[in-house]
């Protein structure tokens, strides 16, 4: 499966394989932990709590993802640095959508600072950050009550993230990421 369909939806039997393991990744306490050691990485964070700890850290992620929800609950926004573009994109819930996946490679693409606020669901839009990541970036997503996964980036994890992504299929209108017209 091609990321060009509009909207590819996770399949069920994935979830517990992606709720429950971090793919090559490390799982640390906080970022603060390994500031040192991402402090002058390319770096891509994702997720409200690790987007404002990186801020809050003096971090400078290329990028960073995150749609203004913690648990499933509404929280404040982080706010980027003021040198940082700004990108809004909608991303239904379990899913990967063209439109998202797009912003995401054109920013790593142009390299500048950016902060791209979701309206629907993030969590899955690592997957397309990975993918579009330059070998040697470091991917930063938050694993909830447990940590933050940090994934470098290598041709092992591409190829990877993209067998995962071939397993998604085109959203239909049963599926959770499908949103009703």
């Amino acid at each position: 499966m091609s990321i060009v369909s509009s909207v590819l939806c996770m399949p069920d039997e994935l979830r517990p394989l992606l709720a429950s393991r971090t793919p090559r990744g490390r799982l640390v306490p906080s970022l603060a932990n390994v500031l040192t050691e991402l402090r002058y990485s390319r770096l891509i964070v994702i997720g409200d709590r690790v987007t404002r700890a990186a801020f809050k850290l003096g971090l400078k992620p290329v990028l960073a993802i995150y749609d203004c929800v913690e648990m499933r609950e509404n929280v404040e926004c982080p706010e980027p640095p003021s040198h940082y573009r700004r990108e809004t994109v909608f991303n239904p819930r379990s899913s990967v959508s063209f439109v998202a996946a797009r912003v995401i490679r054109d920013v790593i693409r142009q390299g500048a600072n950016t902060a791209i606020q979701v309206y629907g669901e993030e969590d899955l839009l690592a997957i397309p950050a990975i993918l579009y990541a330059d070998i040697g970036y470091v991917v930063a997503y938050g694993q909830p009550s447990r940590g933050v996964v940090l994934v470098w980036v290598d041709s092992y994890v591409k190829r990877l993230v993209a067998n995962l992504l071939r397993s998604f299929e085109p959203c239909s209108s049963s599926s959770p990421g499908k949103t009703k017209e």
